[in-house]
């Protein structure tokens, strides 16, 4: 869990719904950033030993946040997840049964429920579940979440991690979209089992040019050369994006996302 000038009662609930997993045997790597509103306070709150915190000596951005828990971090099996959202509480054992069920799967994910800034269901993220369906929509947008992914670890020691050279947002998608194009499989399981919250002060809404530019280069990147005709019609309308106000990006991208 990447932690950086955190909203006080969302960095709770976070914490608690881990606490609240039915898989018993988890460690849960707190990475923060020092800023003027710290974590720590929040974190001291529950004295688990299963908990583990690390505060940078500075600012280093979310991809070197990122890549120090997965370093600090003693499983084999890694689980993302944002200060923000909210587990449910069998999350974690869904997802192991189905890496230990699946050794072919690298990268497991499942739905989002989509919940307000005051914890208020308003919709649900569906996405594609086969390996093969999930790497088609790679060529359209990131069919997986920052929170409701886990993955081996063996995936990063064979791709590295997060890339550390840019400021802009949006490295999940690179990183999954290596992930693919080195030949790991994905499963998405047919369920919400992570709460997404969506507010203001996340970075899809206050770096949301940065997300635009980075999705499109790694759309450039990676997936390009194979997209089919929609998907090309769609890089170009995200590349017409950059020029529209935020409140209409953001309005846009919900009503093409969520149902």
């Amino acid at each position: 869990m990447p932690v950086y000038r955190p909203v006080p009662e969302y960095l709770a609930e976070a914490i608690e719904s881990v606490l609240a997993q039915t898989l018993p045997d988890w460690e849960l790597v707190i990475v923060e950033d020092p800023s003027d509103q710290p974590g720590r306070p929040i974190v001291e709150r529950y004295p688990d030993p299963r908990i583990r915190y690390f505060l940078n000596a500075e600012r280093t951005g979310l991809a070197r946040q990122h890549n120090r828990a997965v370093t600090e971090a003693r499983a084999p099996l890694i689980a993302r997840f944002d200060a923000d959202d909210i587990c449910e509480h069998d999350r974690l054992d869904k997802q192991v049964a189905w890496l230990d069920k699946h050794p072919d799967v690298d990268i497991v994910a499942s739905h989002l429920r989509i919940i307000d800034a005051a914890g208020r269901p308003i919709g649900l993220r569906t996405y594609p579940q086969s390996h093969e369906a999930i790497v088609r929509a790679m060529h359209r947008f990131n069919p997986i979440s920052g929170s409701n992914a886990m993955f081996r670890r063996s995936v990063v020691d064979n791709i590295g991690g997060w890339r550390e050279g840019s400021e802009r947002p949006a490295q999940d998608y690179e990183w999954y979209s290596r992930a693919a194009s080195r030949g790991h499989r994905f499963a998405i399981l047919p369920e919400p089992l992570v709460r997404y919250r969506r507010h203001g002060k996340q970075i899809k809404s206050t770096k949301l040019r940065g997300t635009i530019l980075t999705t499109l280069e790694v759309k450039r990147r990676y997936w390009l050369a194979s997209m089919d005709t929609s998907s090309m019609l769609l890089f170009a309308g995200e590349a017409a994006m950059l020029a529209l106000p935020t409140p209409l990006v953001l309005w846009l991208l919900a009503l093409v996302r969520y149902k």
